[in-house]
């Protein structure tokens, strides 16, 4: 990802804001995990491409089934990816960390970093003003890089959270919140419009056939003794 690479032990979400002409600066935001997930559920899917209907005057018939079995059957469609993870934040564990946050907060700091992340990016031009200046289009939603360890960033979209706020403290700030995740990558079509999204799925993807290529190596004397159909 030439000089945006990162490296990083622990997983976390690298965030940069755009504003509302899809600008985008250098990163704004950095958020690490505090406890690596213990799980990342992921699903890949073959969105099939939208195949038109019959034509004015085509008629109907077999061919018009053959042509929608055909469509069912094409390899144009899009690759999708989603994919959840289950974040915990525990007061205790940031305290043993010395980190120097504040305490009496609790977790919300934490805990309202991600919220935000579900917010367009607001600047102080979108203020509610009185009136008698026109509305402005507001901020878009920051892009957001899943990291996870070294070879895999990948530029998502934020699609939903449940948070669970299991202990509280005396002014009830929560002391300790679980946090599921749901993502969706970033695919080709946002890659045409942002550098940042085709250089992180590049980096990904070639770390993918990186790896595959180490497994492959590894087998392919096994497949010399298959006999194959011809």
């Amino acid at each position: 990802m030439a000089d945006d690479r990162i490296s990083f032990q622990q997983g976390a979400l690298a965030v940069f804001d755009q504003d509302a002409s899809g600008a985008m600066g250098a990163m704004s935001r950095f958020i690490p995990f505090r406890f690596n997930p213990e799980e990342l559920s992921r699903q890949l899917t073959i969105e099939q491409a939208q195949q038109q209907g019959p034509q004015p005057g085509g008629g109907g018939g077999a061919s018009d089934g053959n042509a929608a079995d055909q469509g069912a059957d094409a390899d144009s469609g899009s690759l999708k990816e989603a994919f959840s993870v289950l974040l915990r934040f525990d007061l205790a564990y940031r305290e043993e960390r010395s980190t120097g946050m504040p305490v009496d907060y609790g977790i919300l700091p934490e805990v309202s970093a991600l919220e935000d992340l579900l917010h367009p990016v607001e600047s102080a031009t979108d203020q509610p003003s009185d009136g008698s200046e026109p509305t402005r289009a507001r901020g878009r939603r920051p892009l957001v890089l899943f990291v996870w360890g070294e070879r895999r960033v990948v530029p998502v979209k934020i699609v939903g959270m449940a948070i669970n706020e299991t202990s509280f403290n005396g002014q009830l700030y929560p002391t300790r919140a679980e946090i599921e995740v749901s993502f969706e990558t970033l695919g080709e079509a946002a890659a045409r419009d942002n550098t940042r999204v085709a250089s992180s799925l590049k980096f990904t993807a070639d770390n993918r056939r990186k790896m595959a290529r180490i497994y492959l190596d590894t087998t392919a004397s096994q497949g010399a003794n298959i006999n194959l159909p011809t």
